[in-house]
């Protein structure tokens, strides 16, 4: 997360201006990823690794959703603002998926920490149900609503979008899948937790890193299609 920060920031320079504001929100959320997982990497240090005592319970799964609440919206910025779509377009389809972003975090918090706030049987998969309707629509947006302005696009940046939507889709769909094994009462196993923080490590990375070096190279497609100049200077050697 750190590195991938650093080589997005040093690299911004290497875009045009117009599309510098997607490369460093991409630069932003590995940043402020790398801060979260130290804060996580130290919490479970304390919560495991203490006089050899373990005390699952105290490890704090809000720093990963404060990391997410965070994050998520912004991963979806920088989708949009790399296509420099024209500013109706993008406020339409910004206005639709950030508030639906920050809803399916928010909703899905209290099932995944095991917050009483209902008091009713199963409360973590009403919880569950409830974050997964904005994760629908998310989807819908991005592949329905976006695909239609994704006509005035290139074919090449065409394709990297659709790999930028596969990848959510694959990656965010670990998140349900792990919330949905974490939903028994039952006290987890070490395998169990580790299991779910390495799952949801893995899913990061690819969601955030990954994502963010995609969002940088559709950057720089963009950039050389926009001026002839800087496509001579910046692939001269392709």
């Amino acid at each position: 997360m750190l590195f991938t920060s650093i080589f997005l920031f040093i690299a911004r320079e290497r875009v045009l201006p117009r599309y510098r504001t997607a490369v460093m929100v991409s630069a932003t959320v590995t940043a402020i990823a790398a801060y979260h997982y130290f804060r996580m990497f130290d919490n479970f240090s304390h919560a495991f690794a203490v006089d050899g005592v373990n005390n699952p319970a105290a490890y704090n799964v809000g720093y990963r959703y404060v990391d997410w609440l965070l994050t998520v919206p912004l991963l979806l910025v920088e989708l949009v603002a790399v296509l420099a779509l024209a500013k109706a377009a993008q406020s339409s389809i910004l206005n639709r998926l950030v508030p639906a972003a920050t809803a399916m975090i928010v909703l899905g918090y209290p099932g995944d920490a095991k917050i009483a706030i209902l008091n009713i049987p199963n409360e973590a998969s009403v919880w569950g149900l409830l974050s997964t309707i904005p994760f629908i629509y998310i989807l819908y947006v991005l592949f329905i609503e976006l695909g239609k302005s994704l006509v005035r696009q290139s074919a090449e940046v065409q394709k990297k979008v659709r790999i930028l939507r596969l990848l959510l889709l694959a990656t965010w769909g670990v998140y349900p899948i792990t919330f949905i094994l974490a939903m028994s009462d039952a006290p987890a196993t070490a395998d169990q937790f580790v299991a779910r923080e390495v799952g949801y490590t893995i899913a990061d990375i690819l969601a955030k890193c990954l994502f963010g070096l995609i969002i940088y190279s559709i950057a720089r497609i963009k950039s050389a299609e926009d001026d002839k100049e800087f496509a001579k200077a910046e692939f001269k050697d392709a």
